[in-house]
């Protein structure tokens, strides 16, 4: 059964506006896609790697020839895939729900660029959450800032904030198993380890001196209770 990635006009629109937003280097006249078919698939006939992290697509539109568009190696993973089944001799699509599902926001578009890289209070977020846990992952001991992260509790992309009771301090290691669900930290602080891999860890986060710093209960539930 071959594959083929596509996209829809309205995820084609949303592409190609990041790639301006992004400032890429391909992207598609505006006025080109409002006329496309609203019920047509554009097949990516051709994709190559074009800078680091990022593909360059060429896109079919039938008669009307074909495009480029470039976009990360994230969005590229994200689109959905056509499969032609040789026994219906028929072209099976995804649901639209399902392909949402894989976006980060759903139905709201993004801007890579803004999540990939520390943006204008990511600075400040960091410096206070590495200040408040004294340099120190809270999950570890490990005190060595070059290694040390102010991962966000409840994240960005689910609704966080940059508020410093919506972060902890802790190593690249435990910031991974942390956003992964293999250390769980519950309301009260006391850490629950999912892998037998992770050793060395504390029964319960170090928290900061000052108790308004401390991470907010509402928030630890929130990411407990994430799937």
């Amino acid at each position: 059964m071959k594959t083929i990635k596509y996209f829809t006009k309205k995820i084609l629109i949303e592409y190609n506006n990041a790639a301006i937003r992004e400032k890429r280097n391909r992207a598609l006249k505006e006025h080109f896609l409002e006329k496309l078919q609203d019920d047509w698939i554009y097949p990516i006939v051709y994709q190559i790697y074009h800078e680091k992290n990022e593909i360059r697509v060429q896109i079919s539109f039938f008669e009307d020839g074909m495009g480029f568009l470039d976009m990360t190696r994230e969005r590229y993973d994200m689109l959905p895939i056509a499969k032609w089944n040789e026994k219906m001799q028929k072209l099976e699509i995804e649901d639209e729900e399902e392909i949402r599902k894989r976006f980060p926001y759903k139905n709201r578009e993004w801007t890579e660029k803004v999540e990939k890289k520390p943006y204008r209070k990511q600075g400040k977020f960091r410096k206070e959450v590495l200040s408040a846990y004294g340099a120190t992952c809270a999950v570890c001991g490990l005190h060595e800032p070059s290694i040390l992260r102010a991962a966000h509790i409840v994240p960005v992309a689910k609704g966080g904030v940059d508020d410093i009771t919506n972060g902890i301090c802790l190593c690249t290691n435990h910031e991974l198993a942390f956003d992964k669900g293999l250390i769980k930290i519950r309301p009260d602080g006391k850490v629950e380890v999912k892998s037998s891999e992770l050793k060395g860890i504390y029964d319960k986060i170090l928290f900061p001196k000052d108790k308004q710093n401390w991470p907010d209960k509402d928030y630890l539930r929130e990411k407990y209770n994430m799937k």
